[in-house]
């Protein structure tokens, strides 16, 4: 199970007559494979003492219901920067505001939750110096910064340079379906690791085709177009296929290098698929004891437990059992009793200044 610490402990009684809160919600910002956390926050948050107000801070990728506001597009290169007009002037009262993704732009009152689950940026002091500035300034403004998890927040925090009590920890929501019939692909995810996959592909295309399975594999579209053409016989999706590929796995291997929050394996559990992925701090910290981890460039262990994955009913079943349990640690409705305490908690310091 994820680690909790004093900051995850509810006082007692302190969900007794709680006022309801006003939270506006950015659905456009999470950059996690799955893309929809923020999404899947919606309905969980709605069901708590929360009148929640959505918006856009950038273009949607996908039409969604309801009323979403959006802001003019000559915004958004301020936004990036974390300057700009704030947020707040062009939104109705709220308590609290909760963005993610790219763009953090100022508020002039109103308290700010900042998700971070994307490190790449961070690891990149030159390409990603505009984002390490941009965070830098929202807490100097005193926004929260809520990192994915433990070693997550440890990357931030060395990064950023900024106190322990300016980065909270709140996992993204993740919701899927248990899917009606048993899937028969090779479901590979690949981020940041796409020479490790070009060296793996030859075996695991080999061990899939033994099987009577086949590889599909989610990749960037720089990533996906190297390995179309260096890799004819596996099949190449973009990422924001991974809900709908799932329903047709027989397995998950998650090749990362822990830059971003897992949300695939997690989907996964939820999936009853089981999943092989790489040994990163992250995903030790999130998928140990649900998920058979290997050490990033460990080509034997890695083709082993796939092949045991397909071939040893009785492992698949322990590891399809262990997922379904750690799959509700990121449910909607855990995640967002966990994220209405963060409202709550910086409500409150916000008036005690």
């Amino acid at each position: 199970m994820a680690r909790v610490d004093e900051r995850d402990t509810p006082s007692i009684g302190a969900t007794l007559s709680q006022p309801t809160l006003r939270v506006g919600l950015d659905l456009a910002g999470s950059l996690e494979p799955l893309g929809d956390t923020m999404m899947n926050l919606v309905g969980a948050l709605e069901e708590r003492t929360i009148d929640l107000v959505t918006f856009a801070t950038r273009k949607m990728d996908e039409p969604v219901e309801g009323v979403v506001r959006t802001f003019p597009s000559v915004l958004r290169p301020l936004w990036r920067r974390g300057r700009g007009p704030a947020i707040d002037r062009f939104l109705p009262p709220l308590d609290v505001l909760h963005v993610a993704g790219t763009l953090v732009p100022p508020t002039k009152r109103t308290p700010l939750l900042v998700s971070v689950d994307d490190l790449r940026p961070l690891r990149d002091e030159s390409a990603g110096r505009w984002r390490i500035e941009q965070l830098r300034r929202s807490v100097d403004r005193g926004a929260q910064i809520v990192a994915t998890s433990y070693a997550a927040r440890r990357e931030v925090q060395s990064v950023l340079e900024i106190e322990n009590q300016d980065i909270a920890v709140a996992h993204p929501a993740v919701a899927i379906k248990t899917r009606p019939k048993l899937g028969n692909s090779l479901l590979v995810s690949v981020t940041g690791t796409a020479e490790l996959f070009l060296d793996l592909a030859p075996e695991l295309t080999k061990l899939a085709k033994a099987q009577g399975s086949q590889v599909v594999v989610l990749a960037s579209r720089e990533a996906g177009a190297r390995f179309k053409a260096e890799c004819p016989d596996v099949i190449v999706r973009s990422r924001n296929r991974a809900r709908r590929l799932l329903w047709e796995a027989h397995s998950v291997l998650h090749l990362s290098d822990g830059a971003r929050f897992p949300s695939l394996p997690v989907a996964a559990f939820a999936a009853s698929i089981p999943v092989v992925a790489t040994s990163t701090d992250v995903n030790r910290e999130l998928l140990e004891g649900a998920a058979d981890l290997v050490e990033l460039y460990d080509h034997d262990a890695i083709i082993s437990s796939v092949l045991r994955n397909f071939a040893d009913e009785s492992h698949r079943q322990l590891l399809v059992a262990a997922g379904n349990v750690r799959a509700v640690d990121f449910s909607p409705p855990v995640v967002a009793e966990r994220y209405e305490r963060l409202y709550r908690d910086a409500v409150g310091e916000s008036r005690a200044k």
